[in-house]
């Protein structure tokens, strides 16, 4: 199965946008209602301009979901494709036109289905029965008020009338499924013959005359490059910092000003019992006692904690055990929950603590950290910050005067080693492929700036190239100009290239007497022609039985009403392959045969692909009620 859709990536593609685009039905497109310049807009909907930004959104949106779904498969690519951004922008043009569909047509939901729509949204239910409480949490953890979800449903639900004469017709029609099975699965019998190059190799001897006369011939493809041996320098920030020193009485200012900074955050450990302060049914006098009645009972018997929080703690990630929270520092909690944990003593009991979440009832069980490193501990780091601080101030200048003095440098680097510090270094035999080169010779300005025509005419310095945070210059000591290899050098390449072809052209011609042959005579089953070809092998879009990818496209490749017919498919280094394609296979004998998620798999791409067609009639209808410019294309 995972063979097929491999070799099916452009369909994975496709029908990867199938499933993404009606992600954009999940909400209300109120979101994108936000009017632009109509000469600025990608399409104009009726009285809506979709402007570039809202079709960037969009488009983020739709990767972040498919990086999401598809995990280390995901081929952010996909979405570079002009098909792809069509294929978004269309699906934007349609959510307005269903939605300036449903203001036209008067179309809403009543308040009795969008409660009943709600209500049996999984998302929203506990034990399989709608919970308020649990549905006013999922929609304020995805940034949204009940106001704002419900009158997205309610759009969603109006937009269904639109569709459900769509959406009604949307099974997919036995005799069109048969019809394109027919199409796209019915399969060729094939048999093959391997052609391989290496008997024919043996027999070409190539001659002296006709290697130089390829040597002459190709003359460019034998040239060794130009090389040149360089001295060059280089100035980095860590050039600067190695000079910079730091007295100690510097170090000890700057650990008392910082003093804060080298000390480990305080973290406490805390157990709570979560009660609630809302409910539906319940006064807040009432919940507020209830929780008091918890405190008092703790106070009593602290020793119960945990088996109180069991019983009575709201929080589903603490409660199971016991209420402990693990270690926290600043800045974890909600404010309230904070001061009062970072105010307490160990062992204490807080008093009733409110939040956005509830009654808090907190014992703190643990602290740890605080403690401020000493001077000595800390001296070290302390003065590389301060050299790095220096550094920053310095290196600006030092960039400057470092450009400066490779110029007036001439043929030396030396005037830029005495006034900055710097060491030169050399290379030899660097060339424009550069493979062993450092780094920073490999940088494309760098290069360029060496093998220039006035670099390797004069020798002086090169101009200074930034390279990251770094600067360069270099200068040519010796050059070798680009020369010819001597044909002794490349005789072995070129006698191999030489056999390669002329096999080459002798197996393509004894595969091509064998096509027409077989094309002529028409072989049965049996016949000596096909004595050494394979057994016959059905290929079909779900399976090749094993032959190479080539052949398998070709062989499918060829039209029923031309069978039986001889196809030659180049290998390349392999060779070549005489298929005999004898006959069809009917798309029947290839589901039957095929492994059934992989018939599943199809399946649901072409039930697929045929609702998007019926969505893309419908999009045309509501067009004729609706005026439509696309002002972009891709």
């Amino acid at each position: 199965m995972f063979e097929f859709i491999r070799n099916n990536q452009k369909i994975m593609q496709f029908v990867l946008l199938l499933f993404i685009a009606p992600a954009f039905a999940l909400f209300g497109l109120e979101g994108y209602s936000t009017a632009s310049a109509d000469a600025n807009a990608l399409a104009i909907v009726g009285d809506y301009p979709i402007s570039q930004e809202e079709f960037d959104q969009v488009k983020r949106e739709r990767i972040e979901e498919a990086r999401a779904q598809s995990g280390d498969n995901f081929d952010p690519k996909v979405f570079e494709s002009p098909e792809i951004n069509r294929q978004l922008l269309d699906t934007l043009v349609l959510q307005y036109l269903l939605q300036q569909s449903v203001q036209k047509q008067y179309l809403t939901a009543s308040d009795k289905a969008l409660a009943e729509d709600i209500a049996r949204t999984p998302l929203f239910q506990v034990d399989g029965k709608f919970d308020l409480d649990t549905y006013k949490r999922e929609l304020a953890a995805r940034g949204l008020t009940p106001n704002q979800h419900e009158a997205n449903v309610r759009f969603g639900l109006a937009r269904n009338q639109v569709l459900d004469p769509v959406l009604r017709a949307s099974f997919f029609p036995e005799t069109l499924k048969t019809q394109l099975d027919d199409v796209q699965l019915a399969g060729r019998v094939v048999r093959v013959k391997s052609i391989d190059l290496a008997p024919y190799a043996a027999k070409v001897d190539i001659t002296d005359e006709q290697i130089a006369a390829y040597y002459d011939a190709n003359k460019s493809q034998f040239m060794a490059a130009q090389q040149a041996d360089v001295e060059y320098v280089v100035l980095s920030p860590e050039t600067i910092k190695s000079k910079i020193v730091v007295g100690d009485a510097d170090i000890a200012s700057y650990y008392e000003q910082n003093k804060a900074r080298f000390s480990t955050p305080e973290e406490r450990r805390a157990r709570h019992i979560l009660m609630d302060a809302e409910k539906e049914g319940a006064s807040e006098t009432e919940l507020k006692a209830a929780a008091e009645k918890v405190l008092a009972e703790l106070k009593a018997n602290p020793g119960k904690f945990a088996e109180l929080a069991k019983q009575y703690s709201i929080d589903p990630g603490s409660a199971a055990q016991g209420g402990d929270l693990g270690f926290f520092n600043k800045g974890a909690m909600v404010p309230e929950f904070e001061q009062a944990v970072f105010s307490q003593k160990t062992g204490a009991l807080s008093d009733l603590v409110k939040s956005q979440f509830g009654y808090h009832i907190i014992e703190v069980t643990d602290i740890r950290g605080g403690e401020v490193q000493s001077l000595d501990e800390v001296k070290d780091q302390i003065a590389n910050e301060i050299k790095g601080q220096k550094m920053t101030a310095q290196y600006a200048d030092a960039q400057g005067r470092f450009a400066e003095l490779v110029y007036e440098g001439g043929q030396s680097f030396d005037n830029v080693v005495q006034a900055l510090g710097v060491s030169t270094s050399s290379f030899n035999g660097l060339t424009q492929a550069a493979p062993n080169a450092p780094d920073i010779l490999k940088d494309a300005k760098v290069m360029a700036e060496i093998f220039s025509a006035d670099s390797i005419e004069s020798k002086n310095n090169t101009k200074a190239v930034q390279v990251g945070e770094s600067m360069v210059s270099a200068r040519i000591v010796n050059f070798t100009p680009a020369t010819a290899r001597p044909i002794e050098e490349v005789r072995n390449g070129i006698v191999t290239r030489l056999t390669q072809d002329e096999a080459t052209r002798a197996a393509l011609k004894d595969a091509d007497a064998l096509a027409a042959k077989l094309d002529a005579d028409k072989p049965a089953e049996g016949s000596e022609v096909l004595a050494d070809f394979s057994d016959a092998k059905t290929v079909s879009a779900l399976g090749a039985e094993g032959l190479p990818g080539l052949v398998a496209q070709s062989v499918l490749n060829t039209g029923v009403s031309e069978l039986p017919k001889a196809k030659v498919i180049g290998l390349g280094a392999a060779g070549y392959a005489v298929a005999w394609v004898q006959n069809s296979a009917p798309s029947s004998e290839i589901k039957a045969k095929a492994d059934p998620q992989v018939v599943q798999y199809y399946e649901n791409i072409a039930g697929q692909v045929y609702q998007e067609a019926l969505l893309l009639a419908a999009r045309d209808a509501m067009k004729k009620r609706v005026e439509v410019e696309i002002k972009k294309t891709f």
